[in-house]
């Protein structure tokens, strides 16, 4: 596998989830929906590169870190990135509820302010959550790889 180029792919895909959450401000901000067939393309946008990022994470970030972790003899960032784990876990699974239940247009605009305060959570759980992997597991990883 040619390291450098999956993690810029992850990073890559880090900043399609910012971009996205960022096309939906207007509606955070005035706790309005207006046109619901672009809300809908946008949430599309969200799910089609989050299944894709964290079957990634899950199949070969994640089992690389441990991997490398065990031969470098830094078996102490174990409990850590089962943490990271764990807690992605839990935030894929709202995630991904969230995208069940807003997966048309009528789903969408039949509650409004559920929907907002749904994409607000997720927002808010992901850019952490995203945050704190470039902050920490990304420059580890890096250091692994020597990149």
């Amino acid at each position: 596998m040619n390291y450098e180029k999956f993690i810029q792919k992850m990073e890559s895909e880090h900043a399609l989830i910012r971009q996205a959450f960022d096309k939906l401000k207007s509606i955070i901000d005035s706790g309005s929906i207006s046109d619901s067939a672009f809300i809908l393309t946008v949430v599309e946008q969200l799910k089609s590169i989050l299944t894709v990022h964290l079957k990634d994470e899950d199949n070969l970030f994640y089992p690389d870190m441990r991997k490398k972790a065990v031969e470098l003899k830094q078996e102490a960032l174990l409990p850590a990135l089962d943490i990271f784990i764990g807690d992605m876990k839990g935030i894929s699974k709202r995630v991904f509820n969230f995208f069940t239940k807003y997966n048309t247009e009528k789903a969408i605009s039949a509650n409004e302010k559920a929907f907002i305060n749904g994409i607000v959570e997720i927002r808010d759980a992901l850019i952490k959550r995203i945050d704190s992997e470039e902050k920490t597991l990304y420059y580890i990883y890096k250091a692994y790889h020597d990149l």
